[in-house]
């Protein structure tokens, strides 16, 4: 995997700087909200968008257990993880036995994204209990045909229908088939207050794409979400590009006084290096699709050569060794990234990146290097 931003460089402290030797652990941190209580988070990366469909329910449910389990949030409705009738680990949480006999056994929960896409499909009502963000999605979504449709597999899986027996026979349906719940900006505001009240719980997030971010940012800003998730996945960008768009919204948001609204970002294929360096352009949190996407590619071809080493004996069972599996093939790109990440706090914010090139420089207003 190539670095995106390699033409950045990370900036150690100053030579005269005092060394503390504290041990840093600034990960995890706060999501405030506009209203309710905080939201404690977990790691500043998230799985935006999984292609849960390629692979089984249970496979999938487990898999999102395994990711959750490394402090990564993720976004997933039960209609995704498990059958109409029963309940996915992922969303009903799992017992972990207590150390000491007298103590009653807990139930851990994980954090979630709940993707609202605007034709609601496979979305129950149940997927807004306890949801830690809920995203409102509003761009149309082009999938793998380049159509703006979503493909006979997904709509199955959403409507958990039997393979004899195809929604639409079996064709791909339009995106935006029903009529949409936002159908002007002007109706934003009230959207995200009727979602509120829906997920009391959650943090309301609205996704937007780079496309016309000159005219929308702003108008997003004026209904007021807790948050923004910037799709920077939907066009191929160099590296450049990627990192101008991060430092623009932020820049955006800040001249629109919103400095500490999180802007989250889905850049597409990044290594660890290149996540940190979106934070210290002005991203929040990081879309980690590329690395987690691989591990569905990974479990399809174990399930095509009828190995058992990822399916679970029981249907929706805990089975740690999905944990395993995922600490194995992702672990170093997540221990990698905290590293990186703590190491940015020694460094005051406006001298955490320089360039030996100019180009950069002058588009990014980063240190330029001598």
């Amino acid at each position: 995997m190539n670095h995106r931003l390699s033409p950045l460089h990370f900036l150690p402290p100053p030579v005269n700087t005092a060394w503390t030797g504290a041990l840093l652990n600034p990960a995890r941190g706060v999501l405030s909200r506009r209203h309710g209580e905080d939201i404690a988070m977990p790691l500043p990366l998230f799985w935006y968008d999984p292609p849960w469909y390629q692979i089984t329910t249970d496979q999938a449910d487990n898999l999102a257990v395994a990711v959750a389990e490394m402090d990564v949030l993720v976004a997933a409705m039960r209609s995704e993880l498990a059958g109409p009738a029963s309940e996915s680990i992922f969303h009903s949480g799992r017992a972990i036995e207590a150390d000491v006999a007298a103590t009653p056994d807990i139930t851990r929960r994980y954090p979630r994204i709940l993707p609202y896409r605007s034709e609601r499909y496979g979305l129950m009502s149940e997927d807004f209990d306890d949801c830690t963000i809920l995203d409102l999605r509003l761009i149309m979504p082009r999938d793998l045909s380049g159509r703006f449709a979503y493909s006979p597999a997904q709509l199955q899986r959403w409507e958990a229908t039997p393979a004899t027996a195809p929604v639409a026979g079996g064709g791909w349906i339009h995106a935006a088939t029903f009529p949409p719940d936002v159908v002007s900006m002007q109706h934003l505001a009230s959207k995200i207050e009727q979602l509120r009240r829906l997920a009391s719980s959650a943090a309301i997030f609205v996704s937007m794409g780079p496309y016309r971010m000159e005219e929308e940012l702003p108008l997003l800003l004026a209904a007021k979400p807790d948050g923004l998730i910037l799709r920077l996945d939907e066009i191929l960008l160099d590296g450049l590009e990627l990192a101008v768009l991060t430092r623009r919204a932020r820049e955006m948001m800040d001249a629109h006084d919103a400095p500490s609204l999180p802007l989250w970002v889905v850049p597409g294929e990044i290594t660890a290096d290149d996540a940190v360096k979106l934070v210290a352009l002005g991203a929040s949190a990081v879309a980690i699709d590329a690395w987690c996407n691989a591990l569905i590619e990974q479990t399809q071809v174990a399930q095509s050569e009828s190995t058992t080493g990822y399916v679970s004996d029981s249907p929706h069972q805990y089975d740690p060794r999905w944990c395993e599996f995922a600490r194995d093939q992702i672990g170093e790109l997540t221990s990698r990234f905290l590293g990186l990440f703590e190491s940015l706090q020694s460094v005051a914010r406006d001298e955490r990146l320089g360039s030996l090139s100019s180009s950069w420089v002058k588009n990014l207003g980063v240190r330029a290097l001598r």
